[in-house]
């Protein structure tokens, strides 16, 4: 009778630790609706949901990639600085685009009256590499601009962050429409002019996930996972706007006015499949290799850029389960 009961415990054991959690850890650069699917994902239990064991790490792309390729970070919430190490070399994918518009708007010093003053100005962005610079190195090409035009200055994110756009150091900054409200409740606007709005001027790949070629090959059931709780979180994020704003406070927004403006202003140009047609990834990677100066015979293909397979079988799964938010 002990012998067997024994067994029973070894098996338990042995059972137990077959369906153990997969550890992995998820990185994006601030609170915002547009990184919601990772919020909830965790707040909501929809990776737990998964059998993923989902830790967030803020970090900016720049910060985010070298992390994703070392297999420090597992998954990354900045594919648009994936796709420029992409295509440097870096064995990556980006597997699912939650918004095709950069959410920043370049405000400057009084005394840059246009964005033509901003040539050999110092900017800043949240790191080096990142979306912040992206959107930046977007409109310089869009507009026939070399690429020294002006240069780029980390400033993180947080307080130290909003305490260096007001300082009057940096020509211009980049700012989120959270750092906005921030500005205007504390004055900080009033030293401040819009130059230009890149939500409205810039169509890039912003915000969605990339991991890389290795986890691909080694577990792509943990892909497939990660996806189909990458879409729980994005619908959820959706149709529940008092809930992802109240996730929003949670990990770290100060101001219920500010997330509700947040909320507002990304609902409208969010996706929720994550998939782009192939004709816009054939474009993306154009402008981004005149970015980077890579020869257009010399350019990678979308395939080696973009695999949505991941996010379209997880999405066929959960329309087929009727899976509701």
């Amino acid at each position: 009778m002990l012998r067997y009961l024994f067994a029973i415990t070894l098996a338990f054991i042995g059972s137990s630790s077959a369906f153990a959690a997969d550890k992995v850890t998820f990185s994006y650069v601030v609170p915002v609706t547009i990184y919601g699917d990772l919020l909830l994902g965790v707040d909501k239990g929809f990776f737990a949901q998964e059998g993923i064991d989902g830790s967030l790490l803020q970090a900016g792309g720049g910060a985010a990639t070298p992390a994703l390729i070392s297999g420090d970070v597992q998954f990354s919430g900045s594919p648009a600085a994936a796709i420029s190490a992409i295509l440097k070399g870096a064995k990556l994918k980006v597997l699912f685009i939650s918004s095709d518009r950069a959410a920043y708007m370049l405000y400057s010093r009084p005394d840059i009256k246009t964005f033509a003053d901003l040539k050999g100005q110092a900017v800043g962005v949240i790191s080096r590499g990142d979306t912040t610079e992206i959107a930046l190195r977007y409109y310089l090409a869009r507009h026939n601009l070399p690429e020294d035009f002006l240069s780029y200055v980390p400033l993180g994110t947080g307080a130290p962050r909003v305490a260096a756009i007001t300082s009057g150091s940096y020509a211009a900054s980049m700012i989120d429409k959270q750092e906005i409200q921030q500005l205007k409740a504390n004055g900080g606007l009033d030293k401040l002019h819009l130059l230009v709005d890149m939500h409205n001027d810039v169509h890039m790949t912003f915000s969605g996930i990339a991991t890389s070629d290795a986890l691909i090959a080694k577990n792509p059931d943990l892909v497939r996972r990660a996806m189909r709780a990458v879409i729980k979180g994005m619908m959820y994020t959706k149709a529940h706007r008092d809930e992802m704003i109240d996730s929003l406070l949670r990990h770290g927004v100060a101001d219920r006015k500010a997330a509700e403006s947040d909320y507002d202003g990304d609902i409208p140009v969010m996706s929720v499949t994550g998939t782009m047609p192939v004709e816009d990834q054939k474009l993306e990677l154009e402008v981004r290799g005149e970015m980077l100066g890579i020869a257009k015979d010399k350019v990678a293909l979308p395939s080696q850029v973009f695999d949505f397979s991941f996010a379209e079988k997880a999405a066929a799964e959960l329309k087929a389960e009727n899976w509701k938010p």
